[in-house]
């Protein structure tokens, strides 16, 4: 991860450890980002794992699958970081980045922004909030929480669309119904076709496989449950 005027420190000596060692859980406002900025499909940067409290189901009372950037094989980064020399990588989709990465290590904690504990990179004395752009964080933070009470809610369309189907979908209909997603409309079903038609692969009744963004066994669109996911920045999985 590369440094940007808002958060220093730790960044300044980058060697990619956060992008390499965490499992970065984005929203489908960070999907629709990449893939326009990027110009790539979502399946080139974006994955799917199975999770209890995932937010994505395929079938009818299925299991749950969480999306989280992809992390190459060879080098165990994010498939966006770039390796400058030993010790040093940055950022390759800076500009697009997910949100969580945008504010890492930083935290809102009782309307404060302070630094997160145990933080991969930098040691104790490398993240100094009299430097940071505290404001600009703050506003950042808020947006990354707004953006996941959308994906919630849009998961929720999705899983219920999935779970009155009879039919199953692939990871392909659940991208093409995030990019074509209009967050400003909270009654866009992303599926303008007719849902009797099983044919027609985006159709979220249709004959394919899919998933749901909504926590394991529950839909889940709570602010409480928006602001916890908002810092999804786990220790990575294989």
């Amino acid at each position: 991860m590369s440094a940007s005027g808002r958060s220093l420190g730790g960044c300044a000596s980058c060697a990619g450890r956060c992008c390499r060692e965490y499992t970065v859980n984005v929203t489908m406002a960070d999907v629709r980002r990449l893939a326009a900025g990027m110009a790539l499909h979502p399946r080139e940067f974006v994955t799917l794992r199975e999770k209890d409290d995932g937010d994505f189901r395929f079938r009818r009372e299925g299991p749950m699958y969480d999306l989280r950037l992809r992390h190459r094989p060879d080098t165990e980064g994010c498939v966006f970081l770039m390796e400058i020399a030993p010790g040093h990588a940055r950022c390759g989709a800076y500009v697009h980045r997910p949100m969580v990465c945008a504010t890492f290590p930083a935290a809102l904690m009782r309307n404060t922004v302070s630094i997160r504990d145990n933080t991969l990179c930098g040691d104790a004395n490398a993240w100094n909030l009299t430097v940071m752009d505290l404001p600009g964080l703050r506003s950042d933070i808020l947006r990354n929480r707004a953006a996941w009470s959308e994906h919630l809610r849009t998961a929720d369309r999705w899983n219920a669309l999935v779970e009155a189907s009879h039919h199953s979908r692939t990871h392909d209909d659940l991208y093409e119904f995030i990019l074509s997603s209009d967050p400003s409309d909270p009654s866009d079903p992303s599926d303008p076709s007719d849902p009797s038609d099983p044919s027609d692969p985006s159709d979220p009744s249709g004959a394919v496989a899919g998933e749901a963004p909504a926590p394991a066994g529950s839909q889940v669109t709570s602010e409480s449950a928006a602001e916890g996911a908002a810092g999804s920045m786990g220790a990575a999985s294989a």
